[in-house]
């Protein structure tokens, strides 16, 4: 392919007597393929590195069309070489001779040993991956993998041109939260992205309600917050692009990072203290451990340490992220203001209808008394245990809610239950909505042009400006989508409506409607609601398989008596 030359293969050597009976029962064959670079890529190591990338894709999606053809890419770079397997620390040099050459050198090593907590143990899935080792768990992975395989449909890349399309889908689904993240974490840095700087995109630390973050940093998050998600979760990164290394802590700081910085010029970073028991105490001349949501990082060709204040303040400095915030998002001000001019204004149902309406929409006597009289009365929420593990009645033949049906997701390992009030520097309900940029492209106001909610709920008013959007946010436009369906019709109209209302939202995100509503208030007694959670998921699913859930935001308007209530937002 353009910009590379194929020189040749080598078979490494390995010592397959080390191996236990699994890891011996799945030892994969491992060559070595020896590529150089031509033309512009010759003077533009960028430019390698992206065309490697691609042909690296392009080899594995090939290979993915072969039935039964295992193929696994360890590293294909300029700049770093992987060894890995399902070994032990001590069986890795033994099983790879290479790593015992006297002129096998580098500048930096990461090695992570631990057993699979999400996925089942293979020689692709071990560590470290392309450009981290990751100890910990990514809670909110499902959301994170919807939103960039429908980020695919608006990613264009400089450095990659048209061959991008060829790299779809970027995520390696048979992989664990670990290399996932490292998927999406490779893309940023090769597109053109400093890899502290990726970093920090996808696993930010709490800077909603801390009062220690300078105002040029927190614009900074809050731009990059627009551009990309949170990857949240209990979690130690080490990573490294071959020019420096770095660590950095999840926001809540629920996994260990130690790290020493010797006076002969060394940085040991890991999880506990010890692992190196052989370096004199004289020789030490920095130790430490990395705070919650705070970064450290290795620059090989300056040789020294950065630390967390300076790394943020820098990438903070690079462009001017709070001028472009003002000028171009919109404030959850801009609702209220359009709410008060509008002159909103709705009725309280009778109490008849109003318990009618309950019952429409599924409210017990439970649930009105255990857990909204307690919100309304006292601003909070009823007290109850963490989880739910309560079988499903499904021989019941008893009408239940369809939420009831929809458990917590995580991984039930080592996360400590998270105190809101407590813990409150990091909690937060603020949001962006809207349609997305490129998140390839290098930072600009595009990024930011997008709608910042203070939380998810919109009031009644706030609800009404949103759905007139047209008329005062620049030109968005909304539409609102009918989420009943007529009671005649049964369990087949709710699904033939399920398919209606999913095919309406794609239809209207490719007409270019920023912003799309599922409403229910359309409810009588002849025409009953989609079940909100059942619609929403339906929709945002259908959405991103067509690649258009970035481009337009998703309202959910339901559960409401006659306008009065608050009305979800997601």
């Amino acid at each position: 392919m353009d910009g590379l030359r194929f020189l040749a293969w080598r078979r490494v050597p390995v010592v397959s007597e080390i191996l236990g009976r699994t890891a011996k029962n799945f030892e994969p064959h491992i060559e070595q393929a020896f590529v150089v670079a031509e033309g512009a890529a010759v003077q533009d190591i960028r430019k390698f590195e992206a065309a490697l990338f691609v042909l690296r894709k392009k080899a594995s999606n090939f290979a993915g069309l072969v039935p039964g053809l295992p193929f696994y890419v360890c590293s294909l770079s300029c700049r770093v070489i992987n060894y890995k397997g399902m070994l032990t620390c001590p069986g890795l040099a033994r099983y790879y001779p290479d790593l015992g050459e006297e002129d096998f050198q580098s500048h930096v090593a990461l090695v992570h040993s631990r057993f699979s907590t999400n996925t089942f143990p293979a020689w692709r899935r071990a560590h470290p991956f392309r450009y981290l080792c990751h100890n910990g768990e990514i809670n909110t992975l499902k959301g994170n993998v919807n939103a960039m395989r429908s980020r695919e449909g608006l990613m264009r890349s400089e450095v990659m041109g048209p061959e991008l399309s060829q790299c779809f889908p970027i995520i390696e689904s048979d992989q664990t939260d670990s290399g996932i993240f490292d998927n999406v974490l490779e893309l940023l840095t090769i597109s053109g992205r400093s890899l502290p700087e990726a970093v920090t995109m996808m696993m930010p630390q709490a800077w909603e309600n801390s009062t220690s973050v300078a105002p040029e940093v927190r614009d900074f998050f809050k731009f990059q917050a627009a551009t990309m998600e949170p990857w949240d979760g209990p979690a130690l990164i080490c990573f490294t692009d071959g020019d420096g290394v770095g660590a950095s802590l999840d926001r809540n700081g629920l996994r260990p990072c130690r790290y020493y910085v010797t006076k002969d010029d060394k940085l040991i970073v890991s999880s506990e203290c010890g692992v190196l028991p052989q370096i004199p105490p004289e020789n030490v001349l920095q130790k430490g451990r990395l705070r919650p949501g705070k970064m450290l990082w290795a620059e090989f060709e300056h040789g020294r340490l950065i630390e967390d204040d300076e790394l943020k303040s820098r990438m903070a400095s690079a462009h001017p992220y709070g001028s472009w915030l003002e000028a171009r998002s919109l404030s959850q001000n801009v609702l209220e203001q359009n709410a008060q001019k509008g002159g909103f204004s709705g009725k309280r149902p009778d109490q008849k209808t109003s318990a009618t309406l309950l019952r429409c929409l599924g409210y017990s006597k439970e649930s009105l008394e255990m857990l909204l009289l307690p919100m309304g009365q006292e601003g909070e929420e009823a007290l109850g245990s963490m989880g739910n593990d309560t079988p499903l009645a499904s021989l019941s033949k008893q009408p239940r809610n369809c939420f009831d049906f929809f458990y917590q997701l995580f991984a039930q390992v080592t996360n400590p239950p998270i105190d809101p009030i407590r813990e409150s520097i990091v909690m937060s309900l603020q949001c962006w909505i809207g349609p997305e940029a490129n998140v390839l492209s290098m930072p600009e106001p595009a990024h930011c042009r997008r709608l910042w909610l203070e939380h998810p709920c919109l009031l009644p008013g706030q609800m009404s400006a949103l759905q007139g959007i047209h008329l005062s946010l620049r030109d968005w436009r909304s539409t609102t989508l009918d989420a009943t369906f007529p009671k005649s019709e049964n369990l087949d109209g709710l699904e033939r409506h399920l398919g209606r209302i999913c095919h309406e939202a794609i239809q209207a995100a490719n007409t270019g409607c920023q912003v799309i509503v599922l409403s229910d208030r359309s409810i009588t007694q002849d025409r009953v609601q989609l079940p909100s959670l059942l619609c929403c998921g339906a929709v945002h699913q259908a959405l991103v398989i067509h690649n258009l859930r970035s481009k337009t935001a998703l309202i959910v308007d339901s559960g409401n008596l006659s306008r009065w209530p608050t009305m979800p937002c997601s």
